[in-house]
């Protein structure tokens, strides 16, 4: 008489098998927990940065322009190509009169690549002027010669910081002042939210010196995190200490809400 035997009993076979299962709910897991950390991720993210559903996430530079005296004083002295004012790294000459600042740029691509890599290609790099004063958007602004920035500055209920000459100074403790020094620069970091458009969120970054800008970008880049935790879409203003030409140096000096 012949014994049928199921392979399932088979030690060798039940353990691949064991084995296959235990890879597949292990794998399945891992993809739980990985879906569930992007959402928290991108839920904390849009809490400081704002909800892009609609619209996209406007990253602004301010324009800047040569000043239209300088190549006619570059004639008057004879001087070589005065139709072309800048120099290109490398010895070639540039005739434009647009201009973007360097350091605002390099905080940028701080936040640019915080963004793509957390919510994906949604956002938009434009200047103050080409967006003409429109205040109906939620942005990242940086420079402090942006008009975004000098606009919040100036707004009656900006209860976090302002430039009093070289200076920022606290708003709440005028006795908190933050200068450049000899190893030092000073970079800020402000979210605002406007009266008119509570639903909006506008962020500027900034800074005294050419480091406080790029080590302010930085900072938020590799802090937003913690930030998120502390404010989560509450409005805040943050002060940075950056050490010369060393962005990743930036550390929090002083935090309002």
């Amino acid at each position: 008489m012949c014994e049928t035997i199921s392979i399932f009993q088979n030690p060798y076979v039940s353990g691949i098998i064991g084995s296959f299962i235990a890879s597949f709910l292990t794998i399945g897991v891992l993809e739980i927990y990985r879906s569930y950390n992007k959402k928290i991720r991108n839920s904390s993210f849009k809490k400081l940065f704002g909800t892009y559903s609609e619209t996209k996430l406007n990253l602004i530079l301010p324009e800047l322009s040569v000043r239209p005296e300088i190549p006619g004083l570059l004639k008057n002295i004879r001087f070589p190509q005065p139709d072309y004012p800048l120099v290109k790294m490398g010895g070639g000459f540039v005739g434009t009169s647009k201009l973007l600042a360097y350091y605002d740029t390099i905080s940028m691509k701080y936040l640019l690549d915080l963004i793509s890599s957390t919510i994906g290609n949604n956002s938009i790099i434009t200047s103050d002027e080409q967006l003409s004063k429109h205040l109906d958007l939620s942005f990242i602004s940086f420079g402090g010669t942006s008009f975004y920035c000098l606009y919040i500055l100036n707004q009656r209920d900006n209860n976090y910081y302002h430039f009093e000459g070289s200076e920022i100074v606290s708003k709440k403790d005028p006795t908190k002042r933050y200068a450049i020094d000899k190893d030092h620069d000073y970079g800020l970091i402000i979210k605002y939210k406007h009266e008119s458009f509570p639903n909006r969120t506008w962020i500027i970054i900034a800074g005294i010196g050419e480091t406080g800008t790029s080590g302010a970008g930085w900072y938020l880049a590799r802090h937003w995190k913690n930030i998120a935790i502390i404010y989560k879409d509450n409005p805040f203003g943050i002060i940075v200490k950056v050490k010369h030409g060393i962005d990743e140096s930036a550390i929090s000096v002083d935090q309002t809400s």
